[in-house]
């Protein structure tokens, strides 16, 4: 992020979401075994060799029949579990990261305080000065404040964004 823009990322809900995640998962994991076990039981006989038997598993057309595109479902099920857990695993691994690295940071910040890190104020009072320069304690002093270089009398102005007290038009009645 470019310009000195900044995030804070919370942690703590980053770790709730990863659990979360592997917690559906484990409540997916049976459902989907059961699915997977029911489908790979049905074979392309089992819808038999009528016209709607024979549409059923494809032979009339060239999509496909219904078997092929269960196996499309399930493999689809399979990789959205897949890519889900990695996600899981992926946000809990940034999550140690995010915190191993703010605690060696603190580690660090706790030793440059402990150290004393702070250098001895310097005394300005025998430093030579180059003339026409003067040392002032304190912040500077804002700079004055021009007046404004043009004014133009008819300038637009923003009254025409308030209502009127009386309407331009008067309510007609039947």
């Amino acid at each position: 992020m470019a310009g000195g823009e900044s995030f804070r990322i919370d942690l703590d809900e980053v770790e709730a979401a990863a659990k979360m995640i592997q917690t559906m998962l484990d409540d997916l994991e049976r459902p989907t075994a059961d699915l997977l076990a029911v489908v790979g039981q049905i074979r392309p006989t089992a819808y038999g060799t009528d016209a709607l038997g024979k549409s059923l598993t494809g032979a009339t057309a060239s999509v496909g029949g219904l078997t092929e595109h269960q196996q499309q479902v399930l493999d689809g099920i399979k990789k959205f579990l897949t890519n889900s857990s990695q996600v899981a695993e992926n946000l809990h691994q940034m999550v140690q990261s995010y915190r191993a690295v703010d605690e060696a940071s603190s580690a660090e910040l706790r030793t440059v305080e402990g150290a004393g890190a702070t250098p001895p104020p310097v005394d300005r009072s025998n430093a030579p000065r180059p003339t026409g320069v003067q040392l002032v304690d304190g912040p500077p002093a804002a700079p004055p404040v021009a007046p404004a270089a043009y004014d133009d009398p008819d300038r637009p102005t923003l009254e025409y964004n308030h209502a009127d007290d009386e309407p331009d038009y008067v309510p007609v009645m039947f």
